[in-house]
């Protein structure tokens, strides 16, 4: 998809996910949360409270991963449009509106963004890309940059 600069109205970035950052995400996920359980279990507290604390935050680990795990089965492609507008789109070529949620970013060569569903769930997606060998990673700065009042601010959504 090449970014029409002629009109802001079609100004618009399609974005990939790659599979690295996808398994980074996930593997960065799992390591979060045995990380919490091994912190939890070396507070000095009584064995039950430390089991159950433990318990609940892998339980919270593994919600959170169902839910990433999930949202990056539904996308595989998004496009974003210069008037604040989200798609994303299934591998079965199926197009689904999505919400940009407060705490997406993008940066130079990498973006995070946080996205909700139509059904409520959210889930976020790591892009990486170079705006200088990449049309739609430029277009993608240039519609951050200059609807700001889309998504919610100058640094960020």
């Amino acid at each position: 998809m090449e970014c029409q600069r002629a009109s802001s109205a079609g100004f618009e970035a399609g974005l990939v996910p790659t599979r690295s950052a996808r398994r980074f995400l996930v593997l960065l996920s799992a390591g979060a949360t045995l990380t919490g359980v091994l912190l939890i279990l070396d507070m000095p507290l009584l064995p039950a409270p430390k089991g159950l604390f433990a318990v609940l935050w892998f339980g919270a680990g593994l919600a959170e991963a169902r839910a990433q795990l999930r949202g990056m089965r539904r996308i595989c492609r998004f496009r974003i449009s210069a008037d604040g507008s989200l798609e994303g789109q299934s591998a079965d070529g199926g197009i689904e509106a999505l919400q940009l949620l407060s705490g997406s970013v993008v940066l130079a060569r990498m973006a995070w963004l946080r996205v909700r569903f139509s059904d409520g769930t959210a889930y976020g997606e790591l892009l990486t890309g170079d705006g200088r060998v990449n049309d739609d990673w430029h277009c993608l700065q240039l519609v951050w940059r200059q609807r700001t009042s889309a998504f919610g601010g100058p640094r960020g959504s």
